[in-house]
């Protein structure tokens, strides 16, 4: 009696396993019908020691990022324009300042010129896997996105070490109809 009690329990156990795989593999397929799985970048600032992500948002090749400082000893403007690459990393292509003096590099890129009395470094093609820096709410004024002001250097964490880098994410999206 006992073995054929055993033997009920292991069908029973085993109808219950396929019936659960049978619904599980069901539903994905619906979700699948229903969503798509797509791959997308993600640019975020995070705090290098303890991982607080500070912003997040979603990018595509070819975006511009532009980083706008106030040089910290000569007090002079300074932009630093990167494109963001299908590899994750950023291509520095453009520096504008109005000065040059200490730290500020003078032989960047393959063009420089003088445009409405501001230093333009064009095709520095510098290329960056991530941007560490320790935040200054002084020196960082802003960063952007596309020319659209993605967070000020006054809502970042003065004197922290910060990161910005770029990484692959799976995005579920509703499929339209």
């Amino acid at each position: 009696m006992s073995d054929r009690s055993t033997e009920k329990k292991q069908i029973f156990a085993s109808s219950h396993f396929k019936i659960t795989l049978f619904v599980s593999i069901f539903a994905f397929v619906v979700l699948l019908f229903l969503f798509k799985i797509s791959e997308i970048q993600r640019l975020s600032i995070i705090n290098q020691n303890t991982n607080k992500v500070y912003l997040t948002t979603e990018v595509v090749p070819g975006d511009k990022l532009t980083y706008g400082w106030i040089h910290s000893l000569e007090h002079i403007p300074w932009t630093e324009d990167y494109y963001i690459q299908k590899n994750n990393h950023l291509l520095l292509y453009r520096i504008t300042l109005s000065a040059f003096g200490a730290g500020i590099p003078h032989n960047k890129g393959k063009l420089t010129r003088v445009e409405d009395g501001t230093i333009v470094m064009e095709e520095i093609n510098e290329d960056f896997e991530e941007i560490n820096w320790i935040h200054s709410q002084t020196a960082t004024e802003y960063i952007q996105l596309n020319d659209q002001t993605l967070i000020k250097g006054v809502d970042l964490p003065h004197h922290e070490a910060l990161k910005l880098k770029i990484e692959k994410r799976l995005k579920l999206c509703r499929r339209s109809q």
